[in-house]
């Protein structure tokens, strides 16, 4: 064997023997991980797959007088509620919003905002859906509306917007779902501050695609 083989095979051991990762730290990898990887699909193909959402319906009509137009919009349901592509529904009805980031990663004071559910774990497993919201504060101000997808220049870092669920469903092992991805509708940020105290008011009414190739998953709801 050569000296190579020898090592790569003392490399795959100890990764054997390495101890399994928890949930909430598997959790916290995917978001980092989401985070850190840019979207590769072109901003055109997401808005040639725009999907009607809850929340907000627009009909126009062809003719000539303003007043033939007609813009109905339902007003969005307090709390922020998943919908499955089976109609089956789950509300994120207890919400965190924090300056500090959830899994201890460190930036400067007032410069990011989270809004978090909780995790609920057993094991290795996650009980229940989980919601994942970060911002940069100063893109936020002035009653903001994103488009979806939203993504950046840059690595997620200069994202201004970041939505991701974690959901029990979608076989085998669940489902994950970003404002990165080939995702459509809108999340209006009314107010974002960290001083004198944490506050996040959203009104968020979009589908979110799959970041694993599974089903998309519209979330609509207002917050704050």
């Amino acid at each position: 064997m050569t000296e190579q083989q020898i090592q790569d095979g003392y490399e795959q051991l100890d990764s054997a023997l390495a101890p399994p990762i928890d949930a909430q730290e598997r959790v916290a990898t995917r978001v980092r991980a989401r985070r850190l990887r840019r979207r590769v699909a072109a901003a055109g193909v997401a808005t040639l797959s725009l999907v009607a959402v809850t929340g907000a319906a627009v009909l126009v009509s062809g003719g000539d007088d303003p007043a033939d137009d007609f813009v109905a919009t339902d007003p969005p349901p307090p709390g922020l509620v998943l919908t499955r592509p089976d109609g089956s529904t789950y509300a994120f009805t207890d919400v965190t919003v924090s300056c500090t980031s959830p899994f201890g990663e460190k930036g400067p004071a007032g410069e990011r905002i989270y809004l978090t559910s909780p995790r609920e774990l057993r094991g290795d497993d996650l009980l229940t859906p989980f919601v994942y919201v970060e911002g940069v504060v100063d893109e936020l101000q002035g009653d903001r509306t994103f488009t979806l997808p939203v993504d950046g220049p840059g690595d997620s870092d200069s994202y201004p917007l970041t939505l991701f669920i974690a959901d029990t469903e979608g076989s085998p092992t669940g489902n994950e779902v970003s404002s990165a991805t080939e995702s459509s509708g809108t999340v209006r940020v009314l107010r974002a501050a960290c001083e004198p105290s944490p506050v996040l008011e959203l009104e968020v009414a979009g589908t979110l695609g799959s970041e694993e190739g599974k089903q998309s998953l519209d979330i609509a709801g207002t917050v704050g």
